[in-house]
């Protein structure tokens, strides 16, 4: 069962209490605790601050002081853990008080090593140092351990790893292969899909056998500690986040802790946090049901206190919330800097303020999937990566595509089996076999050109109802039909200025008498380039199909395509989405479904105070219950039903902040 207590957990760094004189300091951290409890539950101390793994002499004076520490934070009513930062090591730092060569280096394609990182197949390195340090953090009876995210294959200066001979003669056993590092890594950047995903299962292989080692290990010393495990997005490890969770808890005998994150170290750019909550939503979206806590990481490395403010941190946490996680885990104290820990106090005051919000969304949406649209992406989608490159390739280019799409108001989801409809962009379909293809085919799918083409490769054209024509780079304005789903706008068009902002621009053929033209282009002066750029197709198998070759997921916030869309994804979705945004503004939209009650949480990331937004709910609904951030509540009246949704005006979305509506 999910944590839906207090929600948060703090994580404190060895500068606060490695040396003796550093004690004052950390009691004064607890002291700032009790003004601002902040909805903090849980204090984790990390193990080091330095990103390469410490000897086990070491290790085991860091634990005595630890578990003197542990006694402190308990004695404050707190749960007390450890965040042990290196595993297998990060990135190249403190090399003299590292442990040298004598364990094999992480290494990359190109055979160059990270001196910061070893290779998790080194059964040495395992059996001489991951099993006793871990014994050793055990034996500080902590509540639990959180074990950070340098289990993975992406470490300064190296990049993804790793191809050291330990990995090669493993891979190449265990396949019946003979590459050397140099062919293996020809190969896989040639596209060939089914090598790919062994090399993916070999990446996962060896996460999950590292996590069953140390579950196995701490659990001997003591089977009361719950272990965490820290994760980014991991396209090159193959994503298997519920094989993980299987392997860290033991088949799920045990109830263990997640810790999704990745950047946005800073504010300066506030949609740098948006697509952070994306990306948490993505690796959420597997976990299984014993995983009780998900604490979002809230990350502000190095540390520099005024590059995110307090707002900002605040706010980051609560969105979160709406993410598929039940807190968010603060890594926000100043390091070893020294600094006063009176520059953090705003920080705690402004997250002890939205105490009431963090309250409602444990109760409303923590821990839960939203519902709504999803793009095509899955957990293996790193071999779908175009030729030329995979090691270092990034897979989010298959998964985060639609960013601007949600910018609008449009429920995002990020499981499939959470979705009404589903966004597709190129190639990504290749990790899809033809029976999953099929299936998605049958529900609701707005695609680019390239997929329409990477589907008619497929054999699928029957169920597309259109195939990629002509590439029209240069001078193209997508024009809006007479059609139905252009009421209104009928004749308006669109001009991307592709001399400025290169993207696609393809004319869409139909194959199929019923595939229907919606959009087409035309030049500046009105002559038409292509009959079809937009069309329309209810296939066979009732699944309805949007084929957009015209910059279909870009430069798509004017009001004429914003208008277009949302008539486009209700179409798709035969109304199953369960909720929109009406009004023409910006905003973010998270929405969850128990039972007959809709739940919508709207992110006002913007700086405009917007009045009088339009939201649609799915269903028939009298009221709305609107809750605003401080926790005050007041009853929207219905203003109209149209057969599928009822539309509630809500009367203020302030500035950066998250708007709670139930209908």
């Amino acid at each position: 069962m999910l944590n839906k207590n207090l929600p948060h957990l703090l994580r404190v760094t060895s500068d606060y209490y490695d040396a003796e004189n550093d004690k004052l300091r950390f009691l004064e951290l607890m002291d700032i605790l009790k003004e601002y409890p902040c909805g903090i539950n849980e204090i984790a101390l990390f193990t080091n601050y330095v990103h390469t793994p410490f000897t086990l002499a070491e290790g085991k004076r860091r634990a005595d002081i630890i578990k003197e520490r542990l006694g402190i934070i308990r004695a404050n009513g707190l749960k007390a853990g450890i965040n042990h930062l290196t595993t297998i090591g990060h990135h190249e730092e403190d090399f003299p008080y590292s442990l040298g060569d004598k364990y094999q280096y992480m290494v990359g394609e190109k055979g160059d090593f990270c001196r910061g990182s070893y290779c998790m197949n080194d059964t040495g390195y395992l059996n001489e140092y991951v099993v006793p340090l871990y014994r050793i953090l055990a034996e500080t009876e902590p509540d639990f351990i959180l074990i950070d995210d340098d289990i993975r294959y992406g470490h300064m200066p190296i990049g993804a790893g790793c191809f050291c001979d330990i990995c090669m003669n493993k891979f190449n056993k265990e396949n019946g292969f003979n590459f050397t590092r140099e062919s293996l890594v020809k190969e896989l950047n040639s596209g060939d899909i089914n090598l790919r995903r062994l090399w993916l299962n070999k990446q996962s292989g060896a996460i999950e056998n590292i996590l069953k080692l140390i579950g196995d290990t701490v659990r001997s010393v003591n089977e009361n500690i719950t272990l965490g495990f820290m994760t980014g997005e991991r396209y090159i490890e193959g994503y298997k986040f519920d094989k993980w969770a299987e392997a860290l808890s033991d088949g799920g005998k045990y109830e263990i802790m997640w810790r999704p994150g990745g950047g946005a170290y800073t504010d300066y750019k506030f949609d740098d946090i948006v697509e952070k909550a994306e990306q948490t939503g993505r690796q959420n979206a597997f976990l299984p049901s014993f995983v009780t806590e998900i604490h979002y990481e809230i990350e502000s490395f190095p540390y520099q206190i005024v590059k995110k403010t307090p707002t900002s941190t605040a706010l980051e946490a609560a969105w979160a919330m709406t993410s598929g996680c039940t807190g968010a885990a603060f890594n926000i104290l100043p390091w070893e800097s020294k600094e006063p820990l009176s520059v953090i106090k705003p920080h705690f005051k402004a997250i002890n303020k939205l105490m009431p919000l963090y309250k409602l969304l444990s109760e409303k949406t923590a821990g839960k999937k939203s519902v709504g649209i999803t793009t095509a992406w899955k957990q293996d989608v790193q071999i779908a990566v175009p030729e030329g490159g995979f090691a270092n390739a990034w897979g989010g280019m298959y998964s985060d595509y639609a960013k601007e799409l949600f910018d609008f108001g449009l429920p995002e989801a990020y499981c499939p089996d959470s979705s009404d409809l589903t966004l597709m962009k190129g190639e990504c379909g290749k990790c899809s076999s033809d029976s999953e293809l099929t299936k998605l085919l049958s529900k609701g799918m707005l695609m680019d050109a390239g997929a329409l083409e990477y589907l008619e490769s497929r054999g699928l054209t029957y169920l597309t109802g259109f195939k990629k024509g002509k590439n029209i780079p240069v001078d193209a304005i997508e024009s809006y039909c007479e059609h139905p789903l252009n009421e209104g706008i009928i004749g308006g068009r669109r001009n991307c200025r592709q001399a400025f902002n290169v993207g696609d621009s393809f004319e869409i053929i139909p194959v199929n008498e019923k595939a229907e033209s919606v959009c087409k282009l035309i030049d500046y002066h009105g002559e038409t380039l292509a009959e079809c750029s937009l069309g329309i197709f209810e296939n066979e198998r009732g699944g309805k199909i949007v084929a957009a070759g015209y910059y279909p997921f870009s430069w798509i916030s004017d009001y004429n395509k914003f208008t277009q869309l949302k008539k486009l994804i209700r179409y798709l979705s035969g109304n199953a989405i369960p909720s929109y945004v009406e009004s023409f503004i910006r905003v973010r939209n998270h929405s969850f479904i128990d039972g007959n009650k809709v739940t919508v949480a709207l992110l006002n990331h913007t700086n405009e105070n917007y009045e009088d937004v339009i939201i649609a709910v799915k269903g028939d609904k009298e009221k709305a219950l609107v809750c605003s951030q401080d926790g005050k509540y007041y009853e929207a009246g219905k203003e109209s039903f149209d057969g599928s949704y009822s539309f509630f005006k809500i009367k203020r979305l302030p500035p950066y902040e998250i708007t709670l509506i139930e209908a």
